[in-house]
């Protein structure tokens, strides 16, 4: 009876948690109206792609990557995402021009091909990572001025950097070797 219980309490709580995840972009997008497109590896759950385009924020790109708890990443995340986006699209020099840590958030401000701005917001836990590509710079202000109302982005009236880039950590972890599950020492 009791190890029932505490299932369900366990099970509620991990539910609740999961649901959490991505819901502060609610407060700035409307992620539900987005087309979610779902990734999938032995690793992750409830992992997607997404694209929001809105008259405010222009468009946007977000990754979310929820790893099984016994899954890890073979290295940093965001230097994966990187990675994998300097690569997919063919971009030359990717320099980071600011660089913003608040909480469990990075603001990221690129220098794309000496030419050309882009913002990724990195939000982390445990278990989860978040992305969020910027090509516009207004949700990525916004967000750094709800944790610091002075903040300036001194880039957002800068040449934007704009493209078609709808890849996944998840669905090149195949290819990437970006996380896996651990091997369990108890068992050998």
């Amino acid at each position: 009876m009791f190890k029932s219980i505490y299932f369900i309490i366990i099970l509620i709580f991990f539910s609740a948690c999961s649901s959490n995840n991505a819901n502060y972009l609610n407060n700035y997008l409307d992620i539900d109206k987005s087309k979610k497109i779902y990734t999938s590896d032995n690793c992750t759950f409830n992992s997607f792609i997404l694209e929001n385009q809105s008259k405010e924020y222009g468009k946007i790109f977000v990754e979310y990557i929820n790893l099984n708890f016994n899954c890890s990443w073979h290295g940093l995340p965001r230097s994966y995402f990187d990675d994998l986006f300097k690569e997919k699209n063919n971009i030359k020099s990717m320099s980071v021009l600011e660089r913003l840590d608040i909480k469990n958030f990075e603001f990221t401000t690129y220098l794309i091909d000496n030419k050309y701005i882009l913002n990724l917001i990195y939000d982390f836990s445990s278990l989860r990572e978040t992305f969020i590509i910027d090509y516009k710079g207004v949700l990525f202000t916004e967000m750094i001025q709800s944790f610091d109302s002075k903040y300036v982005n001194n880039y957002l009236n800068k040449e934007r950097y704009f493209s078609e880039y709808n890849n996944s950590l998840v669905s090149q972890n195949i290819i990437g070797n970006y996380f896996s599950k651990e091997i369990d020492r108890l068992y050998k």
